[in-house]
């Protein structure tokens, strides 16, 4: 008996580790199961060797011991996994590169990337994808590409650990690029209160992602730290917010995470000067029957389902 795909999002976060299991439902995406795997302070103080990027990171036995219990918290099939990594662990750059017959852009966008950063091109693990210029056509000789990478030594020992705890890691995302698969999903499934063409804020224990333009050549995808005024969003954000919305008007913004007052939501909307309403997971997925959890809504539950969206999506 053939199976549907079962696509599992594991987000490492300050405070704890959530894992979001969905399944292909008559159409749409059902959530199967929720688990979460609460950090001490204690556990998080350990920071992983190596230093640069690698900011308040959990140490391997740490992880690997979280992310086991979340293991026997999920069910068996729920197996191949979309991780993702912090926006301060990726360097993002746009990269222009000469068109050459049989040359590999992989290695040689690398390369032009560590001259940059004065680093070995095989200590990078790199993404990227076209992003051509205005008025570029088909006879110009040079290509630009978006380009993400992190350190190699970071991305193998969260998929190693992610290994270790018997999951089978498939896909690696950017925190808040995820964002943008789950904006796509909603406008697949029709879900537009707040028009075909919104933002999507994940307001996060100590941080805040923003996603945006998910047709886009260029979307909008940032993190940035809480804002000082608690729940009110950041003034940086603002900026992100309306600078985007001048080259690509949005209809909206939904709000997801922590839970806000009456007040703080009408704040957000006259600093943003769009609707702005809350997305709920019941909203989005349906309930798989016999589903013995359910996402609670003050969490960043949409940072960890973007996930598990990401790689349904992508099959």
């Amino acid at each position: 008996m053939l199976h549907k795909p079962v696509w599992t999002g594991i987000d490492i976060g300050h405070h704890s580790v959530k894992a979001v299991v969905l399944k292909q439902n008559k159409g749409r995406l059902a959530l199967l199961h929720y688990a979460e795997v609460a950090l001490s302070p204690a556990e998080f103080a350990g920071t992983s060797p190596g230093g640069g990027l690698h900011h308040n990171s959990l140490s391997g036995p740490i992880l690997l011991s979280a992310l086991r219990k979340i293991r026997t918290l999920l069910p068996k099939r729920s197996v191949r996994t979309v991780l993702s990594l912090p926006d301060n662990e990726v360097v993002q750059r746009e990269l222009t590169l000469e068109q050459r017959w049989g040359q590999d852009i992989g290695s040689e966008l690398a390369k032009i990337l560590a001259g940059t950063l004065s680093m070995d091109p095989e200590a990078l693990s790199l993404d990227y994808y076209p992003s051509p210029a205005p008025g570029q056509g088909a006879t110009d000789s040079a290509l630009r590409f978006q380009v993400f990478a992190a350190k190699t030594t970071l991305v193998e020992a969260r998929t190693q650990s992610v290994r270790e705890a018997g999951f089978e890691p498939v896909i690696m995302e950017l925190q808040a690029r995820a964002l943008l698969w789950l904006l796509e999903y909603c406008h697949r499934q029709a879900i537009t209160a707040m028009g075909a063409n919104p933002a999507l804020v994940c307001l996060g224990p100590e941080d805040t992602d923003l996603a945006a333009g998910f047709s886009h050549n260029l979307p909008l995808h940032r993190t940035f730290l809480l804002s000082r005024a608690g729940n009110a969003p950041s003034s940086e954000l603002i900026r992100q917010l309306q600078h985007y919305h001048s080259l690509s008007p949005l209809t909206g913004l939904w709000l997801t995470g922590r839970a806000l007052s009456d007040d703080e939501l009408t704040l957000w909307q006259q600093a943003c000067g769009l609707p702005v309403a809350f997305l709920t997971p019941g909203q989005v997925f349906s309930l798989q029957h016999r589903s013995s959890a359910a996402m609670p809504l003050d969490t960043a539950w949409a940072r960890v389902a973007a996930l598990a969206v990401r790689g349904a999506l992508s099959c």
